[in-house]
């Protein structure tokens, strides 16, 4: 009797120990499983935070060219603004401002250099003949025209700037003589000989010219232009050409 209780415990300890290992087998299993879906689960954020920072750098980049290309283009445009604020809206050449800075520029150079610097005034013969008998747009391009003139019997270190109405400053750089300046004024009058018909008419176009010269007739742009405009008048009352300042 006791044999037989003892068999049917022993009996009932072996099947209740088969099915812990096999509840110890399933619950390996699906800790297997769960470790797979953890890792595929992991696998799939890391993907996302991936994708989303790819994304996220992507899109900073765009807005840092696009901040870089707004600044440039800024920076251009006031460059623009300044570069244009300094010239003549119909000639192009420098503004008063501009060509007095660069006077300046040039009267600091000759004195450190021990080199001259010449200032032609240029004023239009009945420049308001050709706007009363013409019009104002056939003066403006009497103006341009003239311009392009100068411009053509000057180097590419002089500077030419219209002064205002039909009036033009002339700066000729480190110059030895002035004869020099008188040349420069001799090839823009034979240029302006050779202006071609304005709004359909050959309208005759010439003008006077004074010269100054640094040091000899003045140390300051005021003196050198004044003294330019002076000569310019007088080659004016005596019919046209040039004259040099006197001092």
């Amino acid at each position: 009797m006791k044999l037989s209780t003892h068999l049917q415990d022993k009996a009932t300890a072996v099947l209740a120990l088969s099915r812990l290992h096999l509840q110890a087998d399933t619950l390996d299993t699906g800790l297997q499983a769960l470790r797979v879906e953890l890792q595929q689960l992991q696998h799939y954020i890391d993907r996302l935070s991936t994708h989303a920072l790819q994304e996220a750098n992507e899109q900073l980049v765009i807005a840092a060219i696009h901040a870089e290309t707004v600044a440039e283009t800024a920076v251009s445009d006031l460059d623009e603004m300044a570069r244009t604020s300094q010239l003549d809206p119909l000639t192009g050449t420098p503004n008063r401002s501009l060509m007095l800075d660069r006077l300046r520029s040039a009267i600091v150079q000759a004195q450190r250099h021990n080199t001259r610097v010449a200032v032609l005034f240029l004023d239009l013969n009945r420049f308001k003949e050709i706007n009363d008998t013409y019009g104002h747009a056939a003066g403006d391009q009497v103006i341009q025209l003239v311009t392009q003139c100068i411009q053509s019997a000057l180097r590419a270190s002089d500077t030419v700037s219209r002064h205002g109405g039909d009036e033009f400053l002339i700066l000729l750089t480190d110059i030895a003589t002035g004869t020099q300046a008188e040349q420069v004024a001799n090839k823009i009058q034979l240029a302006l000989c050779g202006i071609p018909k304005v709004a359909e008419q050959s309208i005759p176009i010439s003008a006077s010219i004074g010269i100054a010269v640094y040091p000899e007739n003045g140390t300051t742009e005021t003196e050198l232009i004044n003294q330019a405009d002076t000569a310019m008048y007088i080659a004016k009352q005596d019919g046209g050409g040039y004259r040099r300042a006197v001092r």
